[in-house]
């Protein structure tokens, strides 16, 4: 029997992965997935409680430590994490390690796995985030894994210019919107009710995250977000950002704004079930959350991304991109509502929606052989 550890920093994470774990699942494969400090924060609602729910068996830290907006916290909380990954890896050996995307916690996993020569297989890597320090951890993660799982085309061609090797790359979109365009769809009333909202009025789906290379201008970044909402007299749902540097004053801020008005919502976070309806009963998604660029197409739904945070990464039609200015995003998003947008949304197609078999992914982890091969990286230079 073949064992996996899977690393989740986030909700959002777990959820595009999902699918393919539940496919792994039940190929008599054992997996344990292992939380971030993220996941066990009150901040950010204890999220790691939503993964218990899924099958899977649940790693963390017996020690909480209260979850910090500096720095030096950040670093120390990542040796924890290599030193209690090392841990597991001693005591379940396993076959392999799954890592996602670009979260620093992510480092953690390869970083614990080199010293065992344990197989690292990381989901998608390729992207450009040129606004974040992402963009630096997702690229390192990919030198430091020896299987690639990509949502494009384009994200394969990257890999391949950083010297990875072609049969190791394999282009499977994000296997979870078919999921959220399955969930159950609730009427008006049913999310009415659920947010003590009118959704037969425009509501705005709205995420803001500190873009990490800006963190001298959040105040005024904040500032303009919601300034330009409060100006639209628009209903508008805000779900938390990630835990990256600037959470804090993000959360802090966005709570003082939520209690100034009844029509404002603020979530830590949201099941699969709620988001999918939320992408297909909101209006417009405002913010610079990935999700507007990778799920939201497949709703039809407008999406006004704001700044520099997913400058680089490849963007569907539904998207508007502005700069953070508080009349340019009011702007954008008065014309992402407006008839002629909206009936431009009616045909555009959502290329990170790839009809891409579970069966086959979980085929290709299964199968791999652990071996020298796979073990022993080559560079290929391109002339």
């Amino acid at each position: 029997m073949k064992k996996i550890i899977v690393l989740s920093a986030g909700r959002s994470d777990f959820d595009r992965i999902r699918p393919i774990l539940k496919k792994l699942n039940k190929k008599n494969i054992q997996i344990k997935i292992v939380v971030s400090k993220a996941h066990t924060s009150k901040v950010f609602g204890f999220t790691y409680k939503n993964l218990t729910n899924k099958g899977f068996k649940i790693l963390k830290e017996k020690n909480n430590i209260n979850f910090k907006d500096n720095p030096s916290f950040i670093t120390g909380i990542l040796s924890r994490e290599i030193s209690y990954i090392s841990k597991i890896i001693n005591s379940f050996k396993p076959h392999l390690i799954i890592v996602f995307g670009d979260r620093y916690e992510m480092l953690a996993g390869p970083c614990a796995a080199i010293p065992f020569n344990l197989p690292v297989i990381h989901f998608y890597g390729g992207a450009v985030t040129q606004g974040a320090t992402d963009e630096l951890v997702r690229h390192a993660i990919t030198k430091l894994s020896h299987m690639h799982f990509v949502a494009l085309p384009v994200y394969k061609k990257r890999l391949l210019q950083m010297g990875e090797e072609n049969w190791r790359i394999k282009v499977i979109g994000i296997p979870n919107i078919k999921n959220l365009k399955n969930e159950k769809t609730l009427t008006t009333q049913d999310l009415s009710k659920i947010f003590n909202l009118n959704f037969k009025e425009p509501v705005i789906l709205a995420t803001f995250h500190s873009v990490t290379l800006e963190l001298l201008n959040l105040d005024l970044q904040i500032k303009n977000f919601l300034d330009a909402i409060k100006k639209t007299k628009l209903q508008c749902i805000f779900t938390y950002p990630n835990a990256d540097r600037g959470y804090e004053k993000i959360i802090s801020n966005i709570n003082a704004f939520c209690k100034s008005n009844k029509k404002y919502k603020f979530v830590k976070s949201l099941s699969p079930k709620l988001f999918s309806n939320l992408l297909r009963k909101c209006s417009i998604m405002v913010g610079n959350s990935s999700s507007g660029i990778v799920e939201a197409a497949s709703f039809k739904l407008a999406v006004v991304n704001i700044g520099s945070r997913q400058e680089g990464k490849f963007k569907p039609k539904n998207i508007l991109d502005c700069k953070n200015n508080k009349n340019l995003i009011y702007k954008s998003i008065k014309y992402g509502l407006s008839k002629k947008f909206q009936n431009n949304l009616k045909n555009i197609s959502n290329p990170y929606d790839r009809n891409i078999s579970l069966d086959r992914i979980s085929r290709f982890i299964i199968n791999q052989k652990i071996d020298d091969k796979l073990l022993r990286k080559k560079f290929i230079n391109i002339d």
